[in-house]
């Protein structure tokens, strides 16, 4: 059932409610501890709600949406959620802190705690049975180390600032262009042409720009080409779709099939430059699904899957697998479990995590400690947290490495338990439902084909992150769309949404 917009209105405007009362439970949670979260930073992130009103007000008044616009609310909330999460987590001086300041900061906020319990569950018999009179008792502890100052120009010049805006204006000029038939014509009939323009410089710049996933040290590089790669697969099945039926021994003709192959292995090729374990899966499992969206025969899909599984020994005895991905698959079956000294895959993570330590020699058993201790310590959290939670700003998701990013789903889980955690699957749930009921009321097959390729980009990559935190899947070091840290992959994300909203207003209109 299609929701008015009124009451998406009110959705918006609950969920810019219930913001305002999870950062002042950030605050207060930070105070019990010896610090204070800035309140400059939650200020400004409860501003933010008041471009995405401009930008829905825009959508229904002044561009007579007629799309559904529960893509854009379920985005709204996943965000909403993600923000409180990332400002609990930089507001705490031990996140983020390194050597001795993260053990300053960490015993600062323990001697506050320890002495607001003495102070408020003991009386004064006890106290002075255990400490003495009130002069020589336990004096306050040095809180110096968890102030942290911010001034307005540090939060203008942030990338937390515009981030979001930059988002709403991608959203809204994907919303825009993609309305128009002219340029749904366009794309699909370069759509060959945009698939080669865009491999060739991202080859390029992932072999000689990208080191580690990363390009340039921060940017992942998939998320600039993803799109564009979509509508050049897309175009493709779109074109000859049913010629993809028309087989011999189940296998289409081989002018037909080539194209496909080379655009399949699109994603295979760079993952051995960059070891991107968690965005090859994801192509491949959006591939996949419009591959039988187009073909919608099942044993062609079976055969796209056998072809797709023939490559693995060629990639394996010629390529070789990348020692990141080895890594990722043995934390995953052994977490608990170090890899031998001498395997040569592990050696090189073992030097750089003894390099880290200053010379100080470490053994084999504490280096794998060190390399397994995020998805350990992820997954003591979730456990923690149990079906209510420990609060906001009650748990410890700081001793979690790069807890914001793609374990962000651990930290809320912690916090907010069960039930928030839930509210996270929900409101995926609902983005992908709709996306793939935009994909169903689609009338061209092109069309059809973008809206679940969008949907399945975020389906698929929100799965591929809570699986690998929950130690369902590997970890592959993906972020959680709309929730997790991150400027570029938060931008695509919502230039998705912009796509998914412009064919759902087509559809209406169609349909009208």
């Amino acid at each position: 059932m299609k929701l008015k917009p009124s009451h998406h209105f009110v959705i918006i405007l609950a969920l810019a409610a219930l913001n305002v009362v999870g950062y002042v439970a950030v605050i207060w949670a930070g105070a019990l501890r010896g610090y204070w979260p800035s309140p400059l930073i939650a200020i400004r992130d409860i501003l933010l709600f008041v471009p995405v009103i401009v930008i829905f007000i825009w959508l229904v008044r002044n561009q007579r949406y007629k799309g559904d616009l529960t893509v854009f609310t379920a985005a709204l909330l996943l965000f909403s959620i993600g923000n409180i999460a990332q400002y609990r987590l930089f507001s705490d001086p031990e996140y983020g802190a390194r050597g001795r300041q993260k053990y300053q900061a960490r015993m600062a906020k323990m001697q506050t705690v320890f002495k607001r319990s003495i102070e408020s569950g003991y009386d004064e018999r006890k106290k002075n049975f255990l400490y003495g009179d009130s002069e020589t008792r336990m004096p306050a502890p040095d809180t110096s180390v968890l102030q942290r100052r911010f001034s307005v120009y540090e939060l203008l010049t942030s990338q937390y600032s515009y981030v979001l805006i930059l988002g709403l204006i991608g959203m809204a000029g994907a919303f825009l262009f993609l309305r128009r038939d002219s340029a749904l014509l366009m794309l699909q009939k370069y759509s060959i042409s945009i698939g080669l323009m865009t491999l060739i410089p991202f080859l390029i710049l992932v072999t000689f720009f990208s080191a580690q996933g990363k390009f340039l040290g921060g940017t992942t590089p998939w998320e600039a080409v993803k799109i564009l790669f979509l509508f050049s697969f897309a175009g493709m099945l779109a074109d000859n779709y049913r010629s993809l039926s028309q087989t011999r021994w189940g296998v289409p003709p081989g002018r037909i099939l080539a194209p496909f192959l080379a655009v399949a292995a699109m994603p295979a090729l760079p993952f051995f430059v960059l070891s991107d374990l968690g965005q090859m899966l994801v192509f491949f499992g959006v591939y996949a699904l419009l591959f039988f969206i187009s073909v919608r025969r099942a044993p062609q899909l079976v055969y796209a899957a056998a072809l797709s599984l023939a490559f693995i020994p060629i990639f394996y005895f010629g390529l070789g697998i990348p020692d990141r991905a080895r890594l990722r698959i043995y934390l995953w079956l052994h977490t608990w479990q170090a890899p031998p000294e001498g395997a040569p895959w592990w050696r090189p993570f073992f030097e750089r995590i003894q390099n880290e330590y200053e010379g100080r020699q470490i053994s084999n058993l504490d280096a794998w400690f060190d390399q397994a201790s995020q998805v350990a310590l992820g997954l003591f959290g979730i456990e923690s947290g149990g079906l209510k939670g420990q609060g906001l700003g009650l748990g410890f998701p700081e001793v979690v490495p790069v807890s914001d990013s793609d374990f962000i789903y651990a930290a809320i889980a912690e916090e907010l338990g069960f039930l928030g955690g839930l509210a996270i699957i929900i409101a995926f749930a609902a983005l992908v439902f709709a996306g793939l009921r935009i994909a169903i009321e689609a009338r061209d097959m092109f069309t059809k084909l973008i809206a679940a390729g969008v949907t399945g980009f975020l389906g698929f990559q929100a799965l591929v992150n809570l699986g690998g935190v929950l130690r369902v899947l590997p970890m592959t070091g993906i972020t959680l769309p709309f929730v997790s840290h991150g400027g570029s992959s938060l931008i695509t994300s919502f230039v998705m949404i912009g796509i998914l909203m412009a064919i759902s207003h087509r559809n209406s209109k169609a349909i009208q």
